[in-house]
């Protein structure tokens, strides 16, 4: 059985001579459920220098970044039992939360690279990024979604689609997201979509890099249904799971990485309205891990 977190919360306080590279280990090793988030990379000086970089990499530079930081200066009073298991890793020079007094000038649009097929991870999201960023509202939310899986059969589907959108649709009536679209469907799984859909999307995304010319059937189609198209050039698999431990292993030397998975990426950016300038920009990725025996030893 995994330890208590009260148990591990009061071994923690006890370890004042203990490195906080081992507190930190000791924090992941006690938690199932991780989330990242790696505040405003905006102004990152280094990530200035490689604007060649695609999603893939700049999440995984970014993440690597924010869990080096958090591990090399963790406070053990941040384990507590009000975390309910569930640990959030943040770089604390990055982060900037949007007041009220500016919110109306400014469009928060994200994208949600769904990594398994639970349409609770949708709202999840979106949820967790309207409280990192201190909004009540998402301005566009984008869903990407995840490959499919074996037993799911080769060949994506509206009825795939469907359960995933109806969580967009909810987010939309409660007036959480604003506007409403889709990444990387064709014209037949949009105009399936579409037909099947109550909340129609708005916004499609086409991948460049697989896509070199919108095809003229999808850009009819969203002409007729005032379907925006846009372009992308993120990778399909934005986080594969070996990426995902690998950067654990790296930065936090977890001793047990090979049971962790990433379940979504969320990527968020900041626009100034009048001047069409990004303010901010940030990645929020949640991963999970099966239960199991985790030893509290710190030898």
């Amino acid at each position: 059985m995994q330890a208590p977190l009260r148990e591990v919360s009061t071994k923690v306080a006890t370890m004042s001579a203990v490195p906080v590279e081992e507190i930190a280990r000791l924090m992941l090793s006690s938690t199932n459920n991780l989330t990242l988030h790696t505040g405003n990379i905006i102004n990152w000086n280094h990530l200035k220098r490689k604007t060649s970089q695609n999603a893939g990499e700049e999440v995984l530079e970014c993440l690597s970044a924010t869990l080096n930081v958090w591990s090399s200066t963790v406070d053990p009073s941040w384990m507590n039992e009000e975390t309910n298991n569930a640990l959030v890793i943040t770089n604390p020079n990055q982060m900037e939360r949007i007041s009220e007094d500016e919110r109306s000038k400014l469009k928060v649009s994200v994208k949600i690279f769904l990594l398994k097929w639970d349409p609770d991870l949708v709202v999840e999201a979106v949820d967790q990024v309207c409280n990192e960023l201190d909004i009540g509202v998402v301005d566009s939310v984008l869903l990407a979604l995840p490959p499919l899986e074996a037993e799911m059969g080769e060949e994506l589907s509206v009825n795939h689609i469907l359960p995933m959108w109806e969580s967009m649709e909810r987010l939309y009536d409660v007036e959480r997201v604003s506007a409403i679209g889709t990444s990387d469907l064709d014209k037949e799984m949009l105009e399936q979509t579409h037909g099947m859909a109550r909340v129609k999307p708005t916004i499609n995304q086409v991948n460049v890099v697989s896509c070199c010319v919108i095809p003229p059937d999808l850009t009819a189609f969203a002409k007729e249904n005032d379907i925006q198209l846009l372009t992308h050039s993120d990778p399909r698999d934005v986080l594969p799971t070996p990426t995902f431990q690998e950067i654990l292993r790296g930065s936090s030397h977890d001793d047990h990485v090979d049971e962790w998975q990433p379940f979504w990426v969320l990527r968020y950016t900041v626009m100034v309205k009048c001047r069409g300038v990004i303010k901010a920009k940030g990645y929020i990725v949640n991963g999970r891990r099966h239960a199991t025996d985790m030893p509290l030893s710190v030898a």
